[in-house]
């Protein structure tokens, strides 16, 4: 009988896949976990075979299934604070693109607190971008033993049980800042309101203490401050440039806000790096195609996707691991005249 609107069998079972491909359930199961154990020989056209016969059928992998026989759920779960921001949305597709080839999927969460969010899901590794203001022992109580499985990415915190990777937010912003600060005085913060989160305040507090450290007092209106969404930064942005004695340089605390700054002052009839210079954090691919001066990582989004693939690939590793994310400055045409990068 087809698998019509009307039909009310039970999901389609990978013995089922198995007979209809004409191949044995070890060789099905192989073929749709995307591994090839010792033992198992089939040729592409076999596997090719197989796959459309799963297709046909809509044949859905039973993950609990799977999680109860080997221990593993090929999930690699993501828990992010914002999609808006590029460098997260690379950061995901970076993980989407490359978790397959290891038989994973990766799955999304935005959620402020993400124990709660994790607390719910099965996963083999999980990445946090944003720990918030919760401390390792909330965790503890609300994850238990999966806490080993994760990865939190912070600038502030030890690792406790789980991985840290760390990004020295407070030297990527004092870097942005001394930049502009070789041709200007008169320099702005742009940056998010933030809700009691952990690291709240690092980046625009490193801003402030570069600013005296070279001596430059800073204006009360050259603090603006943007909602974590697609288009406040942009009205954020152009409030400061639009105002009588504007800033001659803005430091933003994200690449995002950086390229609403130039997008505002380009609308105003602003020249960019001439009459108003900007840069920004986290080197994401939007500052780099827009020409858009930021500090990151070097190979930044490639290093975060291998060592959360090597925690989910294999339950084995120590935990309590570091990676370490050095700032780099890259120049662009948003803080240099000459349009050098470097």
């Amino acid at each position: 009988m087809g698998r019509g609107s009307g039909d009310v069998r039970a999901r389609v079972t990978l013995r089922e896949v198995a007979e209809r491909a004409g191949v044995s359930v070890a060789t099905a199961s192989y073929v749709l976990s995307g591994t090839r154990k010792s033992g198992a020989r089939f040729s592409e056209e076999t596997a090719e075979r197989v796959r459309q016969v799963a297709a046909d059928l809509q044949y859905l992998p039973n993950r609990m299934a799977r999680s109860v026989r080997t221990g593993r759920t090929g999930v690699i779960q993501l828990v992010l604070h914002m999609l808006g921001d590029p460098w997260t949305q690379e950061l995901a597709e970076a993980f989407t693109e490359q978790a397959p080839a290891h038989g994973l999927t990766t799955l999304i969460a935005l959620d402020s607190d993400f124990s709660a969010a994790l607390s719910r899901s099965e996963f083999d590794a999980a990445f946090v971008a944003a720990a918030g203001a919760t401390e390792p022992g909330q965790w503890r109580e609300a994850l238990g033993p999966v806490m080993r499985k994760l990865v939190v990415y912070s600038s502030t915190l030890a690792p406790d049980g789980f991985d840290v990777i760390r990004f020295d937010e407070r030297r990527a912003a004092l870097m942005a800042v001394e930049h502009l600060l070789e041709r200007h005085r008169d320099i702005a913060c742009l940056s998010a309101v933030s809700a009691g989160a952990r690291e709240a305040g690092v980046r625009r507090g490193a801003y402030l203490d570069a600013m005296a450290d070279a001596g430059q007092g800073v204006r009360a209106e050259y603090l603006a401050e943007f909602a974590k969404d697609a288009l406040d930064p942009y009205r954020a942005a152009r409030e400061l440039l639009s105002m009588p004695d504007r800033p001659t340089a803005v430091f933003a605390e994200a690449d995002f806000a950086a390229f609403a700054t130039v997008q505002a002052a380009r609308e105003l009839g602003l020249r960019v790096p001439e009459d108003v210079a900007v840069i920004g954090i986290g080197d994401s691919g939007l500052a780099e195609s827009a020409g858009i001066s930021s500090v990151g990582g070097k190979d930044m989004r490639e290093r975060i996707v291998a060592f959360v693939l090597e925690r989910a690939l294999d339950a084995r590793i120590p935990q309590n691991r570091v990676l370490e994310l050095e700032p780099v400055l890259f120049e662009r045409d948003s803080t240099s005249p000459a349009g050098r990068a470097r």
